[in-house]
């Protein structure tokens, strides 16, 4: 019927309306599936890190590394790491940050360094 339609110089108002009906749901379907395959890419994008499990055989002890877990801190853990290394006049490479404390600062910069400068 539809192949009929398509080839006839006339098409009735049943005909048309079919024709769009099955148009609409076939972009809908399509539509459909792309938003389907974006929630799985940015699912997969974005799972969390596996934590790996190890036993320790003479203790039995489960200790649990973790590895590349991302969190939102590690923007400001390499401008800490880059900013260190360009003090240094190193690379990132070369240096290794164990752990990062934030200080409470009750001076200013400049009371800290007139401080430091008298010391020496």
């Amino acid at each position: 019927m539809i192949f009929l339609a398509m080839y006839s110089d006339n098409v009735s108002i049943g005909d048309a309306l079919f024709i769009s009906a099955f148009a609409m749901l076939v972009v809908f379907v399509v539509l459909l599936s792309i938003s389907y395959l974006v929630d799985a890419t940015a699912f997969f994008i974005n799972r969390p890190k596996r934590e790996n499990a190890k036993i320790d055989n003479k203790s039995g002890n489960a200790q649990i590394a973790k590895e590349n877990v991302v969190s939102k801190s590690d923007d400001t853990i390499v401008v800490i790491a880059a900013a260190v290394a360009a003090y240094l006049g190193t690379s990132v490479d070369n240096i290794k940050i164990k752990h990062i404390r934030r200080v409470s600062q009750t001076d200013s910069a400049w009371s800290k360094r007139a401080l430091l400068s008298h010391i020496k």
